[in-house]
C-alpha cells in the first residue's frame, strides 16, 4: 500500500514550523498511480486547483507558499485507495491518524476541503457534517475553527468564485 505523504517528504520537508491552518483533502487519486499534491515530478490535479486558488504558478511555488503561511496540507485518506470504492473503509481507519494529527500539530483552524474531510473531522469534532459541501461553512467545535468547503478541483472545475474564500481561509 503507497503511502504518499511519507513517500514524497510531506512531513520532513513540507510541514511548518508552527501550523497556523491545518487543511484536510480527500485522498491520493486511487490506483496504481504516482500522482499526489507533494509529488512534484509529475502532474496532479489538485495542485493543480490549488495553484489557481492560491493565485501562484509554479508546482514548488505552492508548497513554499503554503509553508511560509502555516499552512499544512494532509488527506482524510493517508494511503493510496486500490479504487474508489475503498474510500469510504479507508477514510474510517485514517480518523484515528487525523485524530493524531491534529494533537500533535495544534492549529487554530482546520479547514476540510470535500466530501471525505468533512465527514473525518466532523466525527472527531462531534459537529453535524454539511449535507453537501458545495459552499463555504465556518463553525466553532473543539476550540477551533473548522471551514468545510468544496474540494478545490470542485472549485478549479465549477465553482471559481469560491476560490478567493477557500484563499482567505487557508491563508489569511
Amino acid at each position: 500500500m503507497d503511502k504518499p505523504l511519507i513517500k514524497f517528504e510531506a512531513y520532513t520537508r513540507w510541514l511548518p514550523k508552527q501550523v497556523k491552518v491545518l487543511a484536510i483533502g480527500e485522498s491520493p487519486p486511487p490506483g496504481f498511480k504516482e500522482s499526489v499534491f507533494y509529488n512534484l515530478e509529475v502532474y496532479d490535479r489538485f495542485r493543480r486547483a490549488m495553484k489557481l486558488v492560491l493565485g501562484v504558478k509554479g508546482d514548488e511555488e505552492v508548497l513554499v507558499f503554503l509553508k511560509s503561511r502555516g499552512v499544512f496540507i494532509t488527506g482524510a485518506v493517508k494511503c493510496r485507495p486500490r479504487s474508489r470504492a475503498e474510500l469510504g473503509s479507508m477514510r474510517r481507519s485514517c480518523v484515528p491518524m487525523l485524530r493524531a494529527e491534529l494533537e500533535l500539530l495544534k492549529p487554530k483552524r482546520v479547514v476540510a476541503m470535500g466530501r471525505a474531510a468533512a465527514s473525518s473531522i466532523s466525527e472527531l469534532l462531534g459537529v453535524e457534517p454539511p449535507l453537501r459541501v458545495e459552499d463555504v461553512k465556518v463553525v466553532e467545535a473543539g476550540g477551533l475553527e473548522v471551514a468545510f468547503t468544496p474540494h478545490p478541483n470542485y472549485i478549479f472545475r465549477f465553482r471559481r468564485d469560491l476560490a478567493p474564500k477557500l484563499r482567505e481561509l487557508l491563508v489569511s
